[in-house]
């Protein structure tokens, strides 16, 4: 599947609307705390189970959504960090 629409609701939520008219929301929390970026994904490694990260206004503002090819989203957030790619099928995944 792949997304017709894709905007920030409310400054909290993703909303993407996808070809086949089902509509997924993920809060922007969320997709941060999900980045599949080396970087995240070794700092989650790292980490107790137990552990909940605090995360400024800065981490959780969206500046820029860049499309990757016709397969995956490049969030861009105010703190600077931009490596993660989100797959279409990661997204429907964290939208459950």
């Amino acid at each position: 599947m792949n997304p017709k629409k894709i905007k920030v609701e409310d400054k909290k939520v993703l909303f993407i609307l996808w070809d086949d008219k089902t509509e997924s929301r993920i809060p922007l929390v969320k997709l941060r705390k999900s980045c599949p970026c080396a970087n995240c994904v070794t700092d989650r490694q790292k980490r107790p189970e137990n552990y909940i990260p605090l995360l400024s206004n800065a981490q959780l503002t969206l500046k820029e959504i860049k499309i990757v090819g016709s397969y995956a989203i490049q969030p861009v957030w105010q703190d600077g960090h931009d490596e993660g790619i989100f797959s279409f099928d990661f997204l429907m995944e964290l939208s459950k």
